[in-house]
């Protein structure tokens, strides 16, 4: 096996590649280096493994995540759940495994020459030691039923009684193009308003520009009011019969109204209209409220893996680091107008 870098001039072999590869992800869309690299200025490193006839079998996409306060890092694939190496269809066991442990030495080998602290992979795949794996946080896969009715019948009881009392309430939800100005710029408000009150800087409204432009053919935008005013928003993706809310918020007014259940209804909704056959819910920690809130949908829990190498005697998880929960606990506090305009900046180095 050889190791390339995939530049622009040599896209067409990576969406071939990803696209005979079952086990890829959105993450391993060539256009998320452009989203991330355009918004933040980080520099891509999309690996290739060749066979001996010089064929690509399999993928790993890399962003070097520059961070003061954190320490750079080589992630696949950061501000997303899933990443890491994928594999093309029919490859036997041995070229399997040739392939990912020569990805996984390149990429370290790239990442010390970059003087990256940590190299880091998320992925449903996990690493092995020395790669320090995280399985604090877990995903929850919803089967999706043909018709919205027998997705009903399929919730669970007080999940169908909450939706029941929805419809009294006369929410107005909408999904739209999620290239329309007017809309994003909802979403923007709402997810921005959302994350200052978890203690989370945001990204920023280039960020989203850029996503919503890479991604147009594959992301929607919901929105749902509450006497006129959007108290919810979404932006929905569908990869390959998969759908995600990645990106989500709701303000305070959003509770007594139960306006995140509606957003979520409308985007199980919306995967069944499109013909997927799964939603997934994305990754959190078990036991919180966040957790609760989806297993009381009814999905299956999937164990993702966050694999890191520390790369620097004193390297840490950024979690682990009490500047981030200084910061966490500070943000909470902090003037909507102020955390709009200074989240992105801080965002950008928080790969998580």
């Amino acid at each position: 096996m050889t190791v390339v870098v995939c530049s622009e001039n040599r896209r067409t072999d990576w969406d071939d590649l990803i696209a005979q590869c079952a086990d890829a992800t959105s993450g391993h869309l060539w256009q998320w280096r452009d989203v991330v690299g355009s918004a933040y200025g980080f520099d891509s490193h999309y690996l290739i493994a060749q066979d001996s006839r010089g064929r690509p079998v399999a993928a790993a996409p890399f962003i070097f995540v520059r961070s003061l306060l954190y320490g750079s890092e080589l992630s696949s694939m950061p501000y997303l759940d899933y990443g890491g190496i994928c594999h093309a269809d029919g490859l036997d066991s041995a070229s399997r495994n040739a392939a990912q442990a020569d990805l996984i030495n390149y990429a370290r080998e790239l990442a010390s020459k970059l003087r990256a602290k940590r190299l880091h992979i998320r992925s449903l795949m996990q690493m092995e030691p020395p790669f320090e794996v995280s399985t604090e946080k877990v995903a929850q896969h919803l089967s999706l039923s043909s018709t919205i009715d027998e997705q009903m019948r399929r919730l669970p009881s007080e999940r169908r009684n909450r939706l029941k009392r929805i419809e009294k309430l006369q929410l107005g939800v909408d999904v739209t193009d999620a290239t329309d100005p007017a809309a994003l710029a909802d979403f923007c408000a709402t997810y921005s308003e959302n994350m200052r009150d978890l203690g989370s800087p945001t990204h920023g409204r280039r960020f989203f520009s850029n996503l919503v432009n890479g991604f147009r053919d594959r992301l929607s935008l919901i929105r749902v009011r509450s006497k006129g005013r959007v108290v919810a928003a979404g932006l929905a993706m569908n990869f390959r019969g998969s759908m995600m809310l990645p990106w989500s918020g709701a303000t305070f007014e959003a509770r007594p109204v139960y306006a995140t259940n509606a957003l979520y209804w409308r985007a199980i909704q919306l995967g069944i209209e499109s013909g997927c056959h799964t939603f997934d819910f994305g990754r959190s920690s078990v036991g919180s409220g966040i957790f609760e809130f989806k297993r009381q949908w009814g999905p299956t829990p999937v164990q993702p893996y966050w694999s890191t190498l520390y790369l620097s005697p004193h390297a840490s998880a950024p979690r682990e680091r009490k500047s981030l929960q200084t910061i966490s606990r500070l943000w909470r506090h902090m003037p909507l107008g102020v955390a709009r305009a200074f989240g992105p900046g801080l965002r950008r180095g928080i790969s998580n």
